[in-house]
């Protein structure tokens, strides 16, 4: 099914119908989705409601075109788990957005692209904006499960007031960060990175550019290494 989406009334329009399970037959998505963004989409007046949730996680192909999504904020509580422009993402394609936005706030699992992403690849992706929650933090994506994320950008501030943030990523495991930056500030009380936040298993990051002022607990170090590897023919995921 390919959905292309002109105007913000459209974008709103999508968000709240796959929240809803209107892409879905007895829990099951209808069939995977190409989403296409044909113009800037600005959305001021309210806080975007992630994409995807673990009832309802979008499957498909998100691609930005190049176009920007400006807002206010993503994220409607505190409270809430895998918050981000996509909430939680299964088997998908996320690339060529930009997005600007005030903050992003949630509770676990938060990032300005995605909360949660589970054998997602992320790429040509740039991202501006605060992003707050208690654990699993990060610029890009909160916490990322076999998936990659490649030639992204972030700028802002990153802050987890429990542990586990990052520049680019709060929790990786099997998988890997190529070619993007990040800049601002990244805080928490452990598992606090420039890039990521805690690296589990099978983890590469490479060609990576952090400007980020790393602050644990009441300690600050300034990092502004740039990380290079030598793998980067290394296969990103699984799928």
């Amino acid at each position: 099914m390919i959905l292309k989406i002109t105007n913000s009334e459209e974008f709103t329009s999508f968000v709240n119908d796959y929240n809803s399970g209107k892409f879905h037959i007895n829990d099951t998505l209808i069939s995977p989705l190409v989403v296409t963004l044909d113009s800037d989409i600005s959305i001021n007046n309210d806080h975007l409601s992630p994409i995807g949730s673990e009832e309802y996680p979008f499957i498909g192909t998100f691609n930005g075109n190049g176009h920007t999504i400006t807002c206010c904020g993503i994220g409607k509580t505190e409270n809430a788990d895998n918050v981000g422009l996509f909430g939680y993402a299964k088997n998908s394609t996320i690339k060529s957005v930009t997005i600007v936005t005030e903050q992003v706030t949630g509770q676990r699992n938060v990032g300005i692209i995605c909360g949660y992403a589970y054998r997602t690849f992320i790429s040509d992706c740039k991202v501006s904006g605060n992003v707050n929650g208690d654990s699993y933090v990060g610029g890009i994506v909160g916490c990322a499960s076999y998936g990659g994320i490649a030639d992204c950008h972030f700028v802002g501030d990153v802050t987890a007031s429990g542990y586990v943030a990052g520049g680019i990523v709060g929790m990786l495991e099997f998988g890997g960060v190529v070619r993007s930056y990040a800049g601002g500030q990244v805080s928490g009380k452990y598992g606090v990175h420039p890039i990521s936040g805690t690296d589990a298993e099978d983890v590469m990051v490479s060609e990576c550019i952090d400007r980020m002022n790393v602050i644990i607990a009441s300690k600050t170090n300034k990092n502004k290494k740039e990380i290079a590897s030598d793998k980067l023919t290394r296969l990103l995921f699984q799928m």
